[in-house]
């Protein structure tokens, strides 16, 4: 694990505890990718992927997508990306059980995946780690064929109040708030825009507290 990566510093002040917060990230796995998000799926981005095609999980944490995305395609090339350590760790134990590859990258950096390599592909809560995320959808959009199909999920803004949902005001939740609130639903369709992304849908989740886009990689 290298802690020259640029993002290392920002994910420990964010995540603080790295091995306490993938096993959060383990227990909530089953809430991000429940019915709404397969329906999602498989009306905007399986249509992309063949049976036997190439799907890659951008910030895949401790794997949380592989299972359930191998009930749904068995037979896929699966690819996950990661840099926070305890998640690397993680995700590599799992995608052994499943026969997936994950690759220690930083998202804020060139990756090291070919060009037009992916079929579909999933960013799940990560562009709100990132202080300028443009570069990183730039890279899913470089490592997408063309015609394929990114699927995105990630916090929106919302009020302070709602966010709060009956937590402690102090420093470090407003910190979170900061990073979780900062674009709406529309500045993240627009971000996508400006990487080169066509939106297909954008759809509201928990009270608009979260946003899923579906987007599609030119052909």
């Amino acid at each position: 694990m290298s802690d020259h990566a640029p993002s290392l510093p920002h994910l420990r002040g964010h995540h603080g505890h790295f091995e306490a917060f993938c096993a959060l990230m383990q227990q909530t796995a089953a809430g991000r990718f429940g019915p709404v998000w397969w329906g999602v799926w498989q009306q905007y981005i399986a249509p992309s992927l063949p049976d036997d095609g190439h799907v890659v999980d951008f910030g895949c944490g401790p794997g949380g997508f592989f299972a359930s995305l191998r009930a749904h395609h068995p037979r896929v090339r699966l690819t996950g990306v990661e840099i926070q350590p305890a998640m690397l760790l993680a995700a590599r134990e799992l995608a052994q059980k499943l026969g997936a590859e994950v690759v220690e990258a930083d998202l804020t950096q060139p990756l090291p995946l070919p060009d037009a390599t992916a079929d579909a592909a999933a960013a799940v809560m990560v562009l709100h780690e990132m202080p300028d995320p443009l570069p990183a959808l730039r890279e899913m959009h470089r490592v997408l064929k063309p015609g394929g199909a990114l699927l995105l999920y990630d916090w929106t803004r919302q009020p302070l109040r709602t966010y709060l949902e009956g937590r402690v005001l102090d420093a470090e939740i407003l910190q979170h708030f900061r990073e979780h609130c900062l674009y709406t639903s529309d500045d993240l369709a627009f971000l996508a825009q400006n990487a080169g992304f066509e939106v297909q849908e954008v759809i509201g989740r928990k009270d608009n507290g979260y946003a899923m886009l579906a987007l599609r990689r030119p052909a």
